[in-house]
């Protein structure tokens, strides 16, 4: 969406993308922070959450405007398209039902991770997505951490050898574990999902990163 400038210092972004944010939760305020690092490619122009001060929050640090302010995402859906991508940023379970819609409507998907919570549920987002034509992210961030890309050239060019077997360690901090899974929002199976979900979804995503094609 961008073309290099004459000098082949940085792209030039053709047009700012203005996404939505649904879920203005700690990972839905970090997403769009990038809106204020690189204000001339993104602009957040919705928020929808339930809850009057995180929403309020973002309002303030994107400036938008009262009318694009939403307690339901589902009153988002209702109007006419008014952005190019949404950012979904729900509890684990709420996913699918979001994703689908704002696809169906034409909108680009940025998907927190994991994905969904049922393999059902992932086909039913991916489908949505390929029928729409409309691009699907899930945000395994990990995947563009400068040392992850470093160890997926290395491993693609051949220096270490032919990679036959990946031994991976998720060292979650006994703070991280009880803030989240005990106490958090991720305390309970049933209102979100199970830690290996959660968690290292990370790290089996970075895994078959790194194992590409092979076996």
């Amino acid at each position: 969406m961008g073309q290099n400038s004459s000098q082949g210092s940085s792209p030039i972004m053709a047009h700012r993308v203005h996404v939505i944010v649904v879920g203005a939760g700690c990972r839905g305020e970090i997403y769009s922070q990038y809106a204020n690092v690189h204000p001339e490619r993104v602009k957040v122009v919705a928020v929808a959450d339930p809850r009057k001060f995180a929403r309020t929050k973002l309002q303030q640090q994107h400036k938008i405007v009262d009318e694009n302010i939403f307690e339901d995402w589902h009153s988002i859906v209702e109007r006419e398209k008014f952005a190019d991508a949404v950012l979904i940023c729900t509890p684990d379970r709420l996913h699918k039902e979001p994703a689908v819609a704002f696809a169906k409507k034409g909108y680009h998907v940025l998907l927190e991770k994991p994905m969904a919570t049922t393999p059902e549920d992932c086909v039913a987002i991916v489908e949505a997505c390929i029928q729409s034509g409309v691009m699907l992210s899930v945000g395994h961030v990990l995947r563009y951490d400068p040392v992850i890309h470093k160890i997926k050239e290395l491993i693609d060019a051949g220096v270490i050898g032919d990679v036959i077997h990946i031994q991976h360690l998720e060292p979650v901090g006994f703070y991280h574990f009880a803030h989240s899974f005990v106490r958090g929002n991720w305390r309970n199976e049933a209102e979100s999902s199970f830690a290996l979900l959660a968690k290292s979804c990370h790290d089996i995503d970075l895994m078959h990163h790194w194992a590409g094609a092979r076996r």
